[in-house]
Protein backbone atom coordinates (compact mmCIF):
# COMPACT_ATOMS: atom_id res chain seq x y z
CA UNK A 1 0.00 0.00 0.00
CA UNK A 2 1.35 3.34 -0.83
CA UNK A 3 1.23 5.90 1.84
CA UNK A 4 -0.65 7.92 0.31
CA UNK A 5 -3.55 5.34 0.10
CA UNK A 6 -2.77 4.35 3.49
CA UNK A 7 -3.55 8.24 4.38
CA UNK A 8 -6.60 8.23 2.43
CA UNK A 9 -7.97 4.69 3.97
CA UNK A 10 -7.34 6.40 7.38
CA UNK A 11 -9.35 9.06 7.01
CA UNK A 12 -12.00 7.38 5.16
CA UNK A 13 -12.49 5.33 8.51
CA UNK A 14 -12.49 8.52 10.67
CA UNK A 15 -15.57 9.32 8.52
CA UNK A 16 -16.83 5.90 8.75
CA UNK A 17 -16.57 5.43 12.85
CA UNK A 18 -17.64 8.83 13.37
CA UNK A 19 -20.90 8.19 11.52
CA UNK A 20 -21.46 5.04 13.03
CA UNK A 21 -21.09 6.55 16.51
CA UNK A 22 -23.53 9.34 15.87
CA UNK A 23 -26.09 6.69 14.53
CA UNK A 24 -25.61 4.67 17.50
CA UNK A 25 -25.35 7.35 20.40
CA UNK A 26 -26.80 10.34 18.49
CA UNK A 27 -29.64 10.68 20.76
CA UNK A 28 -27.52 10.30 24.00
CA UNK A 29 -25.27 13.09 22.41
CA UNK A 30 -27.92 15.53 21.55
CA UNK A 31 -29.65 15.07 25.30
CA UNK A 32 -26.31 15.29 27.02
CA UNK A 33 -25.53 18.83 24.77
CA UNK A 34 -28.86 19.96 26.47
CA UNK A 35 -28.10 18.69 30.13
CA UNK A 36 -29.53 15.10 29.75
CA UNK A 37 -29.15 12.31 31.69
CA UNK A 38 -25.97 9.68 29.57
CA UNK A 39 -28.57 6.85 29.36
CA UNK A 40 -31.01 8.94 26.91
CA UNK A 41 -33.86 9.89 29.52
CA UNK A 42 -34.15 13.65 29.22
CA UNK A 43 -34.11 15.80 32.50
CA UNK A 44 -37.53 17.09 31.50
CA UNK A 45 -38.48 13.74 31.80
CA UNK A 46 -37.22 13.09 35.19
CA UNK A 47 -39.09 16.49 36.38
CA UNK A 48 -42.46 15.46 35.53
CA UNK A 49 -42.11 12.06 37.72
CA UNK A 50 -41.09 13.77 40.62
CA UNK A 51 -43.79 16.31 40.52
CA UNK A 52 -46.60 13.42 39.60
CA UNK A 53 -45.33 11.30 42.54
CA UNK A 54 -47.55 13.37 44.97
CA UNK A 55 -44.78 15.48 46.69
CA UNK A 56 -46.34 18.37 46.56
CA UNK A 57 -47.91 19.22 50.18
CA UNK A 58 -52.09 18.91 50.30
CA UNK A 59 -54.01 21.06 51.69
CA UNK A 60 -55.92 20.88 55.21
CA UNK A 61 -59.57 20.23 54.69
CA UNK A 62 -61.72 23.36 55.91
CA UNK A 63 -63.53 22.16 59.25
CA UNK A 64 -67.17 23.24 59.61
CA UNK A 65 -68.58 25.14 62.35
CA UNK A 66 -70.66 23.38 64.74
CA UNK A 67 -72.82 24.55 67.99
CA UNK A 68 -72.96 22.15 71.23
CA UNK A 69 -75.61 24.03 72.74
CA UNK A 70 -76.81 27.49 74.59
CA UNK A 71 -76.24 28.30 77.97
CA UNK A 72 -78.51 29.11 79.54
CA UNK A 73 -80.97 28.09 77.28
CA UNK A 74 -84.41 29.75 78.65
CA UNK A 75 -84.47 33.52 79.56
CA UNK A 76 -86.83 36.31 80.08
CA UNK A 77 -89.07 37.86 77.81
CA UNK A 78 -88.05 41.53 78.12
CA UNK A 79 -84.80 40.34 76.91
CA UNK A 80 -80.96 41.15 78.34
CA UNK A 81 -79.94 37.44 79.07
CA UNK A 82 -76.17 36.98 77.90
CA UNK A 83 -76.28 33.81 76.14
CA UNK A 84 -72.70 32.24 75.83
CA UNK A 85 -72.49 29.80 72.67
CA UNK A 86 -70.63 26.43 73.02
CA UNK A 87 -69.26 24.47 69.67
CA UNK A 88 -66.29 23.99 67.67
CA UNK A 89 -64.62 26.80 64.76
CA UNK A 90 -66.71 29.31 66.05
CA UNK A 91 -63.82 32.18 65.23
CA UNK A 92 -65.21 32.80 62.04
CA UNK A 93 -68.60 34.00 63.38
CA UNK A 94 -69.60 37.54 62.38
CA UNK A 95 -73.02 37.99 63.27
CA UNK A 96 -76.31 35.91 64.40
CA UNK A 97 -80.13 36.39 64.68
CA UNK A 98 -82.47 35.19 67.59
CA UNK A 99 -85.80 34.34 66.17
CA UNK A 100 -84.94 36.38 62.97
CA UNK A 101 -84.16 39.12 65.14
CA UNK A 102 -79.96 40.60 64.58
CA UNK A 103 -78.08 40.57 67.57
CA UNK A 104 -74.16 41.44 68.31
CA UNK A 105 -71.84 38.60 68.71
CA UNK A 106 -68.83 39.26 71.27
CA UNK A 107 -66.36 37.23 73.06
CA UNK A 108 -65.77 35.02 70.17
CA UNK A 109 -63.29 32.04 69.67
CA UNK A 110 -62.70 28.72 68.66
CA UNK A 111 -64.72 27.54 71.08
CA UNK A 112 -67.36 29.91 72.17
CA UNK A 113 -69.58 33.15 71.77
CA UNK A 114 -71.53 35.34 73.55
CA UNK A 115 -74.66 37.17 72.79
CA UNK A 116 -77.66 39.61 74.76
CA UNK A 117 -81.26 38.64 73.81
CA UNK A 118 -83.35 41.12 72.81
CA UNK A 119 -86.99 41.45 73.92
CA UNK A 120 -88.88 38.32 72.71
CA UNK A 121 -91.63 39.24 69.69
CA UNK A 122 -95.02 40.41 71.32
CA UNK A 123 -93.43 39.73 74.86
CA UNK A 124 -95.25 35.88 73.91
CA UNK A 125 -93.28 33.25 75.16
CA UNK A 126 -91.50 31.17 72.26
CA UNK A 127 -88.95 29.28 71.35
CA UNK A 128 -86.90 31.11 69.13
CA UNK A 129 -84.12 29.69 66.75
CA UNK A 130 -80.48 30.65 66.84
CA UNK A 131 -78.72 31.24 63.85
CA UNK A 132 -75.01 32.23 62.81
CA UNK A 133 -73.46 33.93 60.16
CA UNK A 134 -69.53 32.97 59.53
CA UNK A 135 -66.89 35.32 57.75
CA UNK A 136 -68.02 33.85 53.88
CA UNK A 137 -71.20 34.28 54.60
CA UNK A 138 -72.06 30.90 55.53
CA UNK A 139 -74.78 30.73 57.50
CA UNK A 140 -75.82 27.99 60.14
CA UNK A 141 -78.85 27.38 60.85
CA UNK A 142 -78.62 24.54 63.01
CA UNK A 143 -77.37 26.24 66.46
CA UNK A 144 -80.37 25.41 68.60
CA UNK A 145 -82.94 27.58 69.79
CA UNK A 146 -83.79 30.03 72.96
CA UNK A 147 -86.57 29.54 74.86
CA UNK A 148 -88.16 32.85 76.13
CA UNK A 149 -90.81 32.71 79.02
CA UNK A 150 -92.20 34.75 81.81
CA UNK A 151 -89.87 34.74 84.20
CA UNK A 152 -90.05 37.97 85.92
CA UNK A 153 -93.33 40.50 87.11
CA UNK A 154 -92.48 43.23 84.32
CA UNK A 155 -92.56 40.11 81.92
CA UNK A 156 -95.67 39.34 83.36
CA UNK A 157 -96.90 42.79 83.07
CA UNK A 158 -95.92 43.17 79.74
CA UNK A 159 -97.29 39.57 78.53
CA UNK A 160 -100.70 40.74 80.20
CA UNK A 161 -100.51 44.54 78.08
CA UNK A 162 -99.53 42.72 74.80
CA UNK A 163 -102.55 40.79 75.80
CA UNK A 164 -105.06 42.91 76.05
CA UNK A 165 -103.80 45.79 74.47
CA UNK A 166 -106.98 45.41 71.68
CA UNK A 167 -109.01 43.16 72.97
CA UNK A 168 -109.70 44.37 76.57
CA UNK A 169 -110.52 42.46 79.51
CA UNK A 170 -113.68 43.08 80.18
CA UNK A 171 -115.01 40.70 82.42
CA UNK A 172 -112.18 41.17 84.91
CA UNK A 173 -112.07 45.40 85.07
CA UNK A 174 -114.49 46.75 82.86
CA UNK A 175 -113.76 49.53 80.11
CA UNK A 176 -113.76 53.66 81.06
CA UNK A 177 -115.21 54.91 77.96
CA UNK A 178 -112.62 57.35 75.82
CA UNK A 179 -110.62 57.29 79.38
CA UNK A 180 -108.93 53.89 79.80
CA UNK A 181 -105.76 54.31 79.39
CA UNK A 182 -105.33 54.46 83.37
CA UNK A 183 -107.64 51.79 84.34
CA UNK A 184 -104.87 49.39 81.25
CA UNK A 185 -101.80 50.57 82.48
CA UNK A 186 -102.67 49.96 86.59
CA UNK A 187 -104.67 46.10 85.70
CA UNK A 188 -100.86 45.66 84.33
CA UNK A 189 -99.52 46.73 87.48
CA UNK A 190 -101.34 44.32 89.42
CA UNK A 191 -100.05 41.34 87.06
CA UNK A 192 -96.85 42.75 88.16
CA UNK A 193 -96.98 42.54 91.40
CA UNK A 194 -98.49 45.35 93.41
CA UNK A 195 -101.23 44.85 95.65
CA UNK A 196 -104.52 47.05 95.43
CA UNK A 197 -105.43 49.10 98.87
CA UNK A 198 -107.18 51.53 99.93
CA UNK A 199 -105.27 54.50 97.94
CA UNK A 200 -105.39 52.80 94.84
CA UNK A 201 -107.90 49.98 93.56
CA UNK A 202 -110.80 49.39 91.45
CA UNK A 203 -113.76 47.26 91.38
CA UNK A 204 -115.60 48.90 88.65
CA UNK A 205 -116.29 46.09 86.63
CA UNK A 206 -117.98 43.95 89.21
CA UNK A 207 -119.46 46.68 91.87
CA UNK A 208 -118.58 49.95 90.05
CA UNK A 209 -116.26 51.32 93.08
CA UNK A 210 -113.25 52.53 92.06
CA UNK A 211 -110.87 55.33 93.38
CA UNK A 212 -109.35 58.45 91.28
CA UNK A 213 -106.06 56.72 91.30
CA UNK A 214 -106.77 54.35 89.00
CA UNK A 215 -108.30 56.30 85.96
CA UNK A 216 -107.20 59.91 86.60
CA UNK A 217 -103.76 61.28 85.75
CA UNK A 218 -102.69 63.95 88.39
CA UNK A 219 -104.35 61.31 91.18
CA UNK A 220 -103.01 58.34 89.46
CA UNK A 221 -99.19 60.29 89.15
CA UNK A 222 -99.30 61.44 93.34
CA UNK A 223 -100.08 58.06 93.81
CA UNK A 224 -96.71 56.88 92.30
CA UNK A 225 -95.13 59.41 93.92
CA UNK A 226 -96.31 58.44 97.66
CA UNK A 227 -94.31 54.74 96.56
CA UNK A 228 -91.06 53.62 97.98
CA UNK A 229 -90.37 51.48 94.41
CA UNK A 230 -90.77 54.08 92.19
CA UNK A 231 -88.33 57.13 90.77
CA UNK A 232 -89.68 60.03 88.37
CA UNK A 233 -87.64 60.57 85.79
CA UNK A 234 -87.15 63.56 84.15
CA UNK A 235 -88.21 64.36 80.39
CA UNK A 236 -84.39 65.01 79.88
CA UNK A 237 -83.09 61.88 81.77
CA UNK A 238 -85.20 59.67 79.36
CA UNK A 239 -82.93 58.07 78.42
CA UNK A 240 -82.84 55.49 81.81
CA UNK A 241 -86.43 54.48 80.97
CA UNK A 242 -86.99 51.04 80.70
CA UNK A 243 -89.61 48.25 79.30
CA UNK A 244 -92.32 48.21 81.93
CA UNK A 245 -91.77 52.00 83.26
CA UNK A 246 -94.65 54.20 82.86
CA UNK A 247 -95.07 57.82 80.90
CA UNK A 248 -97.15 60.51 81.85
CA UNK A 249 -98.09 63.35 79.01
CA UNK A 250 -99.19 66.73 79.35
CA UNK A 251 -100.61 67.57 76.21
CA UNK A 252 -100.63 71.29 76.95
CA UNK A 253 -98.21 72.00 79.43
CA UNK A 254 -98.78 76.01 79.34
CA UNK A 255 -102.62 75.24 80.57
CA UNK A 256 -100.64 73.96 83.80
CA UNK A 257 -103.35 71.20 84.00
CA UNK A 258 -101.19 68.25 84.82
CA UNK A 259 -101.51 64.45 83.14
CA UNK A 260 -103.54 64.45 80.25
CA UNK A 261 -102.08 60.43 79.32
CA UNK A 262 -100.22 57.39 80.81
CA UNK A 263 -98.87 54.66 78.78
CA UNK A 264 -96.40 51.90 79.60
CA UNK A 265 -92.87 51.77 77.76
CA UNK A 266 -92.98 48.46 75.75
CA UNK A 267 -89.49 49.18 74.01
CA UNK A 268 -86.65 51.14 74.19
CA UNK A 269 -83.15 51.51 71.95
CA UNK A 270 -80.99 54.69 70.46
CA UNK A 271 -80.77 56.07 67.01
CA UNK A 272 -77.60 56.34 65.34
CA UNK A 273 -77.21 60.10 66.81
CA UNK A 274 -78.00 59.03 70.27
CA UNK A 275 -81.16 60.19 70.41
CA UNK A 276 -83.27 57.77 73.03
CA UNK A 277 -86.01 55.69 70.91
CA UNK A 278 -89.08 54.92 73.12
CA UNK A 279 -92.13 52.68 72.05
CA UNK A 280 -95.46 52.82 74.07
CA UNK A 281 -97.90 50.57 74.89
CA UNK A 282 -101.80 51.24 75.85
CA UNK A 283 -105.49 51.92 75.70
CA UNK A 284 -107.31 54.85 74.63
CA UNK A 285 -105.08 55.29 71.59
CA UNK A 286 -104.53 51.22 71.39
CA UNK A 287 -101.09 50.61 70.55
CA UNK A 288 -98.30 47.99 70.95
CA UNK A 289 -95.55 50.41 69.97
CA UNK A 290 -96.47 53.81 69.76
CA UNK A 291 -93.48 56.32 69.35
CA UNK A 292 -93.31 58.40 71.99
CA UNK A 293 -91.68 61.22 69.91
CA UNK A 294 -94.50 61.12 67.28
CA UNK A 295 -97.08 61.48 70.29
CA UNK A 296 -95.65 64.83 71.84
CA UNK A 297 -94.71 66.37 68.24
CA UNK A 298 -96.79 64.58 65.37
CA UNK A 299 -99.91 63.86 67.27
CA UNK A 300 -99.36 66.27 70.08
CA UNK A 301 -97.60 69.38 69.05
CA UNK A 302 -95.86 70.80 72.34
CA UNK A 303 -96.15 68.39 74.55
CA UNK A 304 -94.31 66.97 76.88
CA UNK A 305 -93.85 64.17 79.56
CA UNK A 306 -91.93 62.42 82.79
CA UNK A 307 -91.73 58.72 83.69
CA UNK A 308 -92.08 56.62 86.49
CA UNK A 309 -89.12 54.08 86.70
CA UNK A 310 -90.35 50.88 88.86
CA UNK A 311 -87.61 48.99 90.59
Amino acid sequence: MLLGDTITSSKAFSRRSLLALVAVGGAGLLSACAGGRSDGASSSSATSSDTSSGNAEALPEPQPTTVSGLSPATGSLVGGTTVTISGTNLAGVTSATIGGISVLVAAVNGTSATFVTPAALNFASASAPVALTLSDSTVVTDAGAFAYDALSPVDRQMQYMFRYWQQYNLDEWGQFPDNDCGNFVNQALVQRGWVQNDDWYSDYATTGAYNFSWIRGNAMDDYFASRDDTTRISFEDRAKVKIGDVVMFDWDAQNDNGVDHTMTVSGVGTKTDGTPVIKLVGHTVDAQYRDFDTAITVDNPGGTAHFWSIA
